[in-house]
């Protein structure tokens, strides 16, 4: 669900820009509204692949968890693919919330060049970006903390923390443009 808040970020940011295109009042935005247009289809796209992406991250753990443990070669090997699986589930939420970061900026612009009576579309746009954030770093954690390999698992713990940061702070500056708007 994390990346098709995403994709409905994506969809609001680029139905403001939408309504700025051609109208009067616009035409120096135009480039950027088109920019808006071709960035917002495409980060759906990626919101799109990245749930299905997550749903198959979530069958490989649980396909990991099934696998026989009847004797210490079975175990070491399910032990490893549980691992595998576990990491590839970290890695594809950490890249909902590159996405949503993404959709954030998109959200962004499309608040500063996009379609003025509908600029509070581009506050929900960030609301939804951010609750992907969330939701995707939630997914993130739950699979981060079974993971063993601490080489692995306290360097991607700093990445993530430093994700939401970034998005907390793209979030919080997005909804002051956009009250200071209304």
């Amino acid at each position: 669900m994390a990346a098709i808040c995403g994709a409905l970020s994506a969809a609001l940011s680029r139905m403001v820009g939408n309504l700025a295109v051609g109208k009067q009042g616009y035409e120096a935005a135009q480039s950027e509204l088109a920019g808006i247009e071709s960035r917002g289809r495409a980060l759906q796209k990626r919101f799109l692949a990245l749930a299905a992406d997550d749903a198959k991250a979530y069958d490989g753990v649980v396909a990991a968890m099934r696998l026989p443990r009847g004797n210490d070669a079975e175990r070491a090997t399910r032990k490893d693919a549980m691992q595998a699986a576990y990491v590839h589930a970290t890695e594809v939420p950490l890249e909902t919330i590159r996405a949503c970061l993404d959709a954030l900026e998109l959200a962004r612009l499309a608040a500063e060049k996009g379609n003025r009576s509908a600029i509070t579309d581009a506050g929900v746009a960030a609301i939804l970006a951010q609750a992907g954030m969330r939701g995707a770093a939630l997914n993130a954690r739950v699979n981060l903390a079974a993971v063993s390999d601490r080489a692995w698992r306290e360097p991607t713990e700093t990445e993530l923390k430093s994700l939401l940061n970034r998005g907390a702070e793209l979030a919080h500056q997005l909804d002051e443009f956009v009250e200071s708007r209304i």
